[in-house]
């Protein structure tokens, strides 16, 4: 019997196989952002400045081709595979290949060889990542119309997101760029990379392939994106009005300026963690690792909390308070150890007392990694009563692209205060005050952002009872449109 997506819970089986499959997504892009910078200027020999533009251009196209790839699998019409699994099968396939093209590129060629290979290594694969992703996450928003039960469903999805940004970090770190007695320094073997992109690139095969598997049995029930018109064709004219269907939907546009203010504010402290911890806090390399794992840790560990507060207070209080946990946890190490002084400045100590701060900021993160991409489904309900129309592809391309936005934002945020506090690359050693802004410019900027993320989270309305109502009305209407 063919399982239907509908208020019914799903089995633990079906959401732990749907979620492996954002190992596919987090994996590859983690490893990439971690790693790209180092292995084009130091094993290839590309110039800094070619590999800068590299990254800009790609981080351009990545986040404007979410919502255009969610929409494309919105409008897909296949018999046998549905709107979304052509595209996990096909993202999942060259995902892989391109991941192991890319850290495969010969150290050895023409540097015009190599940066012209990169550079379309590069840009097809963030292109084979979001034409998997995107429709991977509006699959999500589609198993169940459950309003807690999306919030489960997303939970798995979160936890091995996390899992896949852990197993880049440690595992390129800890097994492909281990010391040998050649290579002291692992990271310097350029014999690591193509070794490590091989490897990386069948576990994300392989974590696509079980989605794909996973979840077939739902693709003939699957929503369509309206049950009384022929799908029709996505062009210009279409995208553009789906796109400002989208823009009036004010529980949606809230969630999406939330993301982005977020990510504007919290991501440059992220950006500057290696540089705060480097020469504020004086850690070495294993520690600052160590601080980072307990962070994703926390963020893993907490989504069973947060799906069981989600249901008992409502999703939107659960982002209340993850925003109180995760502002604690990231603005109290600065403000205990540098505004007040009250914990000594000491290695022994550190990985203690910035530990329990790491825990926090773990705890509230792990309730945005989850609870909002389950409110993006509550939104699109929203959006079928208004317009006959299911785009789940397209509004959960619009929440990356807002997230991606204010990430890059962050970053040459980042760039523009380590100029204005003084901060020298070319100095082994900061000075005082150096290292004191390092530490609360961060901190104060977050402080700074919290109004407007108050502000955007307020205006969101869908709580379980409006949802049930959604719901009600759409299967009273059943086949017929609504009225324009």
């Amino acid at each position: 019997m063919t399982p239907e997506p509908s208020a019914a819970r799903l089995g633990p089986a079906i959401k732990l196989g749907y979620g492996i499959g954002c190992i596919a997504y987090s994996l590859p892009y983690q490893v990439l952002a971690s790693v790209f910078l180092f292995f084009a200027t130091v094993i290839l020999g590309i110039p800094p400045l070619w590999a800068g533009v590299i990254i800009a251009i790609s981080a351009v196209w990545d986040a404007v081709s979410d919502p255009l790839m969610g929409a494309i699998s919105d409008y897909t019409v296949n018999p046998r595979l549905g709107r979304r699994h052509p595209y996990l099968l096909a993202g999942g396939i060259l995902v892989a290949v391109l991941t192991w093209g890319m850290w495969s590129i010969d150290a050895g060629a023409s540097v015009t060889v190599k940066t012209l290979l990169l550079f379309g290594c590069v840009l097809l694969l963030k292109t084979a990542l979001t034409a998997y992703v995107a429709p991977y996450n509006a699959l999500g928003g589609e198993l169940s119309t459950d309003y807690d039960e999306r919030s489960s469903i997303q939970s798995y999805r979160a936890l091995f997101y996390l899992s896949g940004m852990i197993l880049a970090l440690v595992g390129s770190n800890m097994w492909f760029f281990r010391s040998t007695p050649e290579y002291p320094k692992g990271q310097l073997n350029p014999a690591a990379y193509p070794a490590m992109g091989l490897t990386f690139a069948l576990i994300a095969l392989a974590a696509a392939l079980v989605t794909l598997v996973s979840t077939r049995h739902f693709i003939p029930s699957l929503a369509k994106r309206t049950p009384f018109e022929s799908s029709g064709k996505i062009g210009p004219k279409s995208f553009h009005r789906d796109l400002k269907n989208a823009s009036t939907n004010r529980d949606f546009v809230a969630l999406a300026a939330m993301i982005f203010v977020i990510e504007v504010g919290f991501q440059i402290g992220i950006a500057m963690g290696f540089h705060v911890n480097t020469y504020t806090y004086e850690l070495p390399g294993p520690i600052i690792g160590l601080l980072g794992l307990i962070v994703l840790g926390s963020s893993i560990i907490s989504q069973p909390f947060w799906v069981w507060f989600s249901g008992r207070y409502d999703k939107k209080n659960a982002l209340w308070l993850g925003l109180v946990l995760g502002l604690s946890g990231f603005i109290g190490g600065p403000f205990t150890h540098i505004f007040w002084g009250f914990f000594p400045l000491d290695v022994a100590t550190l990985p203690y007392s910035l530990g329990v701060f790491m825990i926090l900021a773990g705890l509230g993160n792990g309730a945005f990694m989850s609870i909002p991409y389950a409110m993006v489904a509550d939104a699109v309900d929203a959006n079928e009563l208004e317009t006959g129309t299911r785009d789940e592809g397209l509004y959960f391309g619009l929440y990356t692209f807002a997230y991606k936005l204010g990430t890059s934002i962050s970053l040459v945020g980042s760039g523009i205060v380590l100029h204005l506090i003084g901060f020298s690359a070319k100095s082994p050693e900061q000075g005082e005050a150096t290292r004191y802004w390092l530490a609360m410019t961060p901190a104060w900027l977050l402080i700074l952002t919290v109004p407007l993320v108050a502000f955007t989270l307020r205006r969101y309305s869908i709580d379980r009872d409006r949802q049930h109502e959604i719901r009600r009305l759409i299967e009273e209407r059943g086949e017929t449109p609504p009225c324009s």
